[in-house]
C-alpha cells in the first residue's frame, strides 16, 4: 500500500478536527479545484457551488479515506461524482421541459432534482455499457466527439452515430422508468 508523505500530517490534523488544518487544506486546494471544475462547468455560479460540496463531501467522508492516494487524488474522484451529479440533474430537466405541454400534464409530479438525479441513475444502470460510456465522456466529462473517437480508436461518424443511438436508448428507457 502507497503513502503519500506530504499528506499524511495534514490528514492526520484534518481528522483530528484542527480548525488551522481545514484553514490550510482549503488554502492549497480550493484554487486548483476551482479551476478543474470551472473547465468542466461554464457556469461560475453553478461552478463555485459544486467546489464547496465537494469540500464539504470531502470533510463528510474524511474518516473513511484511508489515504492510499493523495488527497487532491481523492477530491479530483469525489469532484467527478459532485459534476456527473451536477450534470445528471441539469439533463433531467432539460428533458422535462422540452416535453410538450400535453405530455407534462400527464407526469405525475416531481417533488425535487434528487428523484429526478435517482431516476436518471436508474436509466443510466439499465442501459448498454458502451451507451452509458458515451453518453458520461460527451455530456459529463464534455469530452469532443474527436476525443472519444481517438481514445476508443473509432471513427467520428461511428462515434456520432453510437451517441445517436445512446440518447434514443436513454430517452426510451426514461419514458419506460416512469411506468
Amino acid at each position: 500500500m502507497k503513502r503519500f508523505p506530504a499528506d499524511h500530517q495534514l490528514l492526520t490534523d484534518l481528522k483530528f478536527g484542527r480548525p488551522e488544518a481545514v484553514k490550510a487544506w482549503y488554502q492549497k486546494y480550493a484554487q486548483p479545484l476551482r479551476r478543474h471544475v470551472h473547465q468542466k462547468i461554464n457556469n461560475t455560479g453553478d461552478a463555485d457551488e459544486i467546489v464547496h460540496d465537494i469540500f464539504m463531501e470531502c470533510l463528510k467522508h474524511l474518516p473513511l479515506f484511508r489515504g492510499e492516494s493523495s488527497i487532491w487524488t481523492w477530491m479530483l474522484h469525489v469532484a467527478h461524482h459532485e459534476i456527473a451529479d451536477y450534470y445528471r440533474r441539469s439533463y433531467a430537466k432539460k428533458v422535462i421541459k422540452t416535453l410538450p405541454v400535453s405530455e407534462m400534464s400527464e407526469l405525475p409530479e416531481i417533488e425535487d432534482s434528487y428523484e429526478i438525479s435517482q431516476k436518471v441513475k436508474s436509466v443510466l444502470k439499465k442501459m448498454s455499457a458502451i451507451s452509458r460510456e458515451l453518453l458520461q465522456r460527451k455530456y459529463i466529462d464534455k469530452q469532443h466527439v474527436k476525443t472519444i473517437a481517438r481514445e476508443l480508436q473509432r471513427s467520428e461518424k461511428s462515434i456520432e452515430s453510437l451517441l445517436f443511438r445512446a440518447r434514443i436508448e436513454f430517452r426510451e428507457l426514461y419514458a419506460l422508468e416512469g411506468d
